[in-house]
């Protein structure tokens, strides 16, 4: 049953579990629930199309490094998988590994506590799990990198997929436009009696279930339980301050540019740090990849005059003369582009501003900061990865000045995986969630998504996401 909350006056019904969120997460462990019997209540925030009005209520000041974190979700049915680029790649074995990384530990669970879930995962996000997941090169570089390995998902709409099954389903009520507003506890503070949900319309009530699952993100999850304060000042599941902390990005950084040896017979080229590598240097994993220009590209209003005069710099092989003007590279010169492994830092974290959004409640501060652990991951995958490049005979790495002087503050991007900000934990000193996503000194509240990520690895979060929330609605099943 799918039905627009902006229509109606109330929320009736007794349900198993309450799911808050229709993305990859709250989708998936609601089509699983409900094919073994329970009944689900599944909210979405947002309508069944884009609007400014919802993504409005997404709106985050960044007050550290800025990860445009308005831009990069969307709020509406089906979530952010509404603009997936669909590159999946599962951790690794070491992703799980004991071990401890700025004073905090790693996962308290092990990779073959997911490792069985990833065939099912695969064939939600539509890749075939016979096929597994295939380097696009070959060549390694000597012991400290090998071919990426990853699959591409077409990608997969969970709107386009699964809209028409949610609608059909007697065992699912799903309602659109309706925002989770406030959480309510029982007397002990151990349990949630319901949440309360509005609409645009101004109508507030109360839905009740045996369990519920935020499934918001890495942004709006926090922020939700940091603003459930009526009961607890510090927020829902915030005892130890750790709610919102510890947000971990994937950094892009533009590491320089490279020549290769045979232009005509290049390919893109995907590289991937050997755990050795990583753990006998102290650093976090990397993705590099390498592609050669095609042609040059500008973008706006300027877009044609932009493109005329960065051609006629190339021709003039003044590029280099003129980056102060434009960063950008010539046909023919090689890119390389990086998707590297953040470390959790309690620093770099989500909490409440100052000004409310039309509900009423406090809208998201993010502060995004990587700290030493992160730009000695940077310097020594560069460094090394350059080194054995040329080593190999593929050709010549131009490193960017800051990767040669320490002194030189690093340059980074993101790429809007937002992951840590709930993090999973035995001990409630170091996480928001305990092995079993369940959130610490509460009996019926979880959390799913890559918000629970310990660590984030070095690959895009969708697929463990999945996995894990197979693994969450089997352990509710229980």
């Amino acid at each position: 049953m799918l039905q627009d909350f902006n229509l109606l006056s109330n929320i009736d019904g007794e349900y198993d579990s309450c799911i808050v969120g229709t993305g990859p997460a709250g989708m998936t462990l609601a089509l699983k629930l409900a094919a073994s019997g329970e009944k689900v209540l599944l909210l979405e925030a947002g309508g069944l199309s884009y609007s400014d009005r919802s993504q409005e209520l997404y709106d985050c000041e960044s007050v550290g490094h800025d990860a445009w974190p308005k831009y990069t979700r969307l709020r509406y049915f089906g979530g952010t998988s509404n603009h997936w680029s669909g590159r999946c790649r599962p951790f690794e074995k070491s992703d799980f590994y004991d071990r401890s990384i700025n004073g905090l530990p790693g996962w308290p669970i092990r990779y073959g506590e997911i490792e069985p879930y990833l065939p099912e995962a695969m064939t939600i996000l539509d890749l075939d799990p016979d096929a597994g997941f295939k380097p696009i090169n070959k060549p390694s570089l000597e012991d400290h990198f090998y071919p990426d390995a990853f699959a591409q998902s077409p990608p997969t709409r969970f709107q386009a997929k699964y809209i028409d099954q949610i609608t059909a389903s007697e065992n699912i009520h799903c309602f659109f436009n309706a925002t989770a507003v406030d959480i309510k506890l029982d007397q002990s503070h151990q349990a949630v009696t319901h949440i309360q949900v509005a609409n645009y319309n101004g109508l507030s009530t109360p839905v009740k279930a045996d369990t519920f699952i935020l499934c918001l993100g890495g942004l709006e999850t926090p922020r939700f339980m940091l603003n459930c304060n009526k009961q607890i000042k510090s927020g829902i599941g915030n005892r130890t301050d750790m709610v919102g902390r510890c947000f971990m990005e994937h950094l892009n950084v533009p590491i320089g540019s490279f020549l290769y040896r045979e232009p005509e017979a290049f390919t893109k080229l995907q590289f991937f740090t050997d755990d050795q590598f990583c753990q006998s240097s102290s650093i976090g994993k990397s993705n590099i990849t390498m592609s050669i220009v095609s042609s040059v590209k500008s973008y706006g209003r300027t877009k044609a005059i932009k493109t005329f005069f960065k051609n006629l710099a190339c021709q003039m092989q003044i590029e280099d003369k003129v980056q102060f003007i434009s960063d950008f590279k010539c046909p023919g010169m090689g890119t390389i582009g990086t998707l590297i492994e953040q470390a959790p830092n309690l620093d770099s974290r989500v909490s409440l501003g100052d000004t409310t959004d039309s509900f009423g409640l406090l809208k998201a501060q993010l502060n995004w900061q990587i700290g030493a652990y992160d730009q000695n991951t940077i310097r020594q995958a560069a460094l090394t990865m350059a080194k054995e490049f040329s080593n190999a005979g593929l050709g010549q790495i131009r490193l960017a000045d800051f990767i040669l002087n320490p002194e030189q503050e690093i340059k980074f991007g993101h790429h809007a995986h937002h992951m840590g900000t709930t993090r999973m934990s035995d001990d409630p000193k170091y996480g928001v969630v305990d092995r079993n996503s369940k959130v610490h000194g509460l009996d019926n509240l979880y959390i799913a998504g890559s918000s629970v990520f310990s660590t984030g690895g070095a690959c895009n979060p969708t697929m463990p996401i999945i996995q894990l929330c197979l693994r969450l609605a089997d352990h509710l099943k229980a």
